[in-house]
């Protein structure tokens, strides 16, 4: 196993120590309101990101779906989000969800929860590129409509070959509350 480069404060980098980074932190942005744009930051220097999602919480007890648009100047809300979503809470899987041809990608559903807790982690994959842009991920998220925390899964994909320069996380109905890291692979 590779060991991780550790720097000091005050160190002469080199460029091979810095080479070895595996994912660069290129945002951290507070999530405030329903839609919250998070912008340039998917450029050539990166061909797939990680999004980390933590200490979630939305302003309703109600369980509300948690969305994601795809964007450049402004959210792209063509039809042309694809995904399916498993959840499971007790013993078994619980459900699945499918989406096709929607203006908008659900990713999961969450309620508020004291502590805030709720999260979720991601993948995307080739937004800058002429190409489909897919993401993968899960998250675990309390739910006051089965009153219990949900694992879950989602996958999908925009069908277009847009470049995309950043994304929106959509509150659907409440603002959200929260932390969202972006971090770029390294090539």
């Amino acid at each position: 196993m590779a060991t991780p480069p550790v720097f000091s404060a005050g160190a002469v980098l080199t460029a091979a120590q810095m080479n070895a980074v595996g994912l660069w932190l290129i945002d951290e942005v507070s999530l405030t309101t329903i839609t919250n744009n998070i912008s340039n930051v998917f450029s050539s220097d990166f061909d797939n990101y990680r999004i980390v999602m933590s200490g979630l919480n939305n302003a309703s007890t109600t369980t509300r779906q948690i969305s994601i648009r795809l964007r450049t100047s402004s959210d792209d809300t063509s039809a042309n989000y694809y995904g399916q979503i498993q959840f499971a809470y007790g013993a078994a899987i619980s459900g699945f969800v499918s989406q096709n041809a929607t203006t908008s990608a659900e990713l999961f559903s969450m309620s508020q929860s004291t502590p805030a807790g709720n999260s979720a982690t991601f993948d995307i994959c080739g937004p800058q590129t002429a190409t489909l842009t897919t993401w993968y991920g899960q998250r675990w998220a309390y739910q006051s409509n089965v009153a219990t925390f949900v694992a879950g899964t989602f996958w999908g994909c925009m069908n277009t070959s847009t470049q995309y320069t950043g994304f929106s996380i959509i509150g659907n109905t409440d603002n959200l509350s929260g932390t969202v890291r972006v971090y770029g692979y390294r090539k």
